[in-house]
């Protein structure tokens, strides 16, 4: 019972951007089919699929860092000594977490004034503070993600060593060189 709450609640981003992406199609099909066959366009399509789109890239950022799959430069942690490369693991995840902490801080204020301003986009008619709340959601889901992934790192320290691949390993895996394996099915043949 455990696992299924763990399960549900470890792919709740990733509903939430299926949910969006089949908004975003219903809404650019219809845009489509409203401009080539009907001869007519409604300004709002455009916008609420930028909009969508938005949110998409916020949540699915948050997906991969419970993956563990952004883009890092491993150049900078292959010039400390391998005894080190744990920790600075470590301490990259908390580094990012003080960002994303930092950047919903900062972007709530700046949602909080446009909700005050009463802004409203031209085409759509949305308040933008619900266009720019997905800065502060985002990073919020990012945050949690990160604490979720520091604290796996943490209970299973295997998963913060280097992975290299060598020969042997290779080779123990079953994989082998397609062109050592022709070279010695002509030697048998000869």
């Amino acid at each position: 019972m455990d696992t299924k709450k763990e399960k549900w609640y470890n792919d709740i981003e990733s509903n939430i951007a299926v949910i969006i992406v089949i908004v975003m199609l219903i809404i650019l099909t219809q845009q489509v089919f409203m401009r080539y066959i009907v001869h007519r366009t409604y300004g709002w399509s455009d916008e609420a699929a930028r909009y969508l789109l938005i949110y998409f890239a916020y949540i699915t950022a948050a997906i991969a860092v419970y993956k563990n799959a952004h883009i890092k430069i491993d150049l900078i942690l292959k010039i400390w000594p391998s005894f080190l490369r744990p920790y600075l693991k470590l301490f990259s995840n908390v580094i990012f977490f003080i960002y994303c902490i930092t950047v919903a801080y900062f972007s709530s204020i700046l949602t909080s004034e446009l909700y005050a301003s009463g802004a409203i986009s031209l085409g759509f008619g949305l308040p933008m503070w619900i266009v720019y709340a997905s800065m502060p959601i985002g990073h919020i889901f990012m945050a949690i993600r990160l604490v979720q992934l520091e604290i796996n790192l943490i209970k299973h320290p295997e998963l913060l060593n280097d992975i290299e691949i060598d020969e042997l390993s290779i080779e123990e895996a079953g994989l082998t060189n397609e062109k050592s394996t022709i070279t010695d099915s002509k030697e048998v043949t000869k």
